[in-house]
């Protein structure tokens, strides 16, 4: 009889607690299997978008290859801002535009497709970085110079060499020599730190060492001889 008088207090005790803590409990299981089935769910969908978005770039590739009109490319981009802005796909599609832009001699047009690819992500990523860099050499080319050296005087861990010898560029195009190979030989330094050779860099330094007089105490070639 004790026996059976503690089951039914232990029965009870259960009933009293399920009806405390027994729904709340279903529902955290509910909760947690929709949670998994919705997050599943979420992936595909993520994924499929990803697909759609890249179908889409291949699509601006394939023309850009083609070299015909460049109205079905910029129809493209456009669509990837729309529908599938927050993904890479679109800031690849904003630069591709720009670069086409650039090739055709509207440089607001790439401007423009350029801001919006920085804006469209982190700035300090590497493919932040390289739309920086795109963008200064635009802006400089439209004759807005002090923005485009700002831009570049951030600095870059992805691409210092790059942005280097585009501070160097934009000098020698406004006459400043000395800055240009001051710049030039901070990249080819630069290079050379990272293991790398750069030719182009090696020849602008030469070149300009030519045109520039020699500092007092400099011992050139011939006076080496």
């Amino acid at each position: 009889m004790a026996d059976h008088m503690q089951d039914e207090a232990d029965l009870e005790a259960l009933k009293r607690w399920w009806d405390e803590n027994g729904k709340g409990i279903v529902a955290a299981v509910v909760v947690a299997v929709l949670g998994t089935v919705g997050w599943q769910q979420y992936q595909g969908f993520s994924a499929s978008k990803a697909e759609a978005a890249s179908d889409v770039y291949a699509s601006m590739l394939a023309i850009q290859l083609e070299g015909g009109d460049t109205e079905p490319l910029q129809a493209l981009a456009a669509q990837l801002k729309d529908e599938h802005g927050g993904s890479s796909y679109a800031r690849f599609g904003a630069m591709l535009e720009a670069r086409i832009a650039v090739e055709t001699g509207d440089l607001a047009a790439a401007e423009s497709a350029l801001r919006w690819a920085l804006s469209a992500g982190d700035t300090r990523s590497d493919i932040g970085q390289l739309i920086q860099l795109r963008l200064a050499r635009v802006l400089a080319a439209q004759g807005k110079e002090p923005e485009a050296l700002a831009i570049l005087a951030q600095g870059s861990e992805a691409y210092p060499v790059a942005y280097a010898q585009a501070v160097g560029d934009i000098h020698l195009a406004a006459g400043r020599t000395d800055e240009a190979l001051t710049a030039y030989r901070d990249g080819r330094d630069l290079a050379a730190a990272l293991g790398q050779y750069s030719a182009v860099l090696d020849n602008k330094v030469r070149t300009l060492e030519t045109r520039l007089p020699a500092s007092p105490g400099t011992v050139t070639p011939e006076d080496a001889s």
